[in-house]
């Protein structure tokens, strides 16, 4: 389908109003500044969701994404970019990405 090729290429980051905190084994989403007020609550992240979160430190494609997934987890293509799929519709729709 030529919109899902467009997408796996589009580039996307996570905005800056959120950091990454490890707390009692747990990876924690800790919103800064404004984003306290739409927030409510922390986000919990898996470790995949970690992996993601941090590569989306800089822009990255969907198979960029995918591509690094595999890599750490030893996961099929499938599997991770159906799990990454997921994840950045989840923080999509909380208004956490960029791009």
């Amino acid at each position: 389908m030529p919109g899902e090729n467009g997408n796996r290429e589009k580039k996307m980051k996570h905005k800056e109003d959120f950091i990454m905190q490890n707390v009692g084994g747990e990876n924690l989403l800790v919103p800064l500044g404004a984003q306290v007020m739409n927030l409510n609550g922390l986000i919990i992240l898996n470790d995949t969701g970690r992996c993601v979160w941090e590569l989306l430190d800089e822009e990255r494609s969907l198979d960029e994404l995918t591509t690094a997934v595999v890599k750490r987890f030893s996961v099929t293509a499938e599997i991770a970019r159906a799990d990454v799929q997921t994840f950045l519709n989840e923080i999509a729709g909380m208004g956490l990405l960029e791009g």
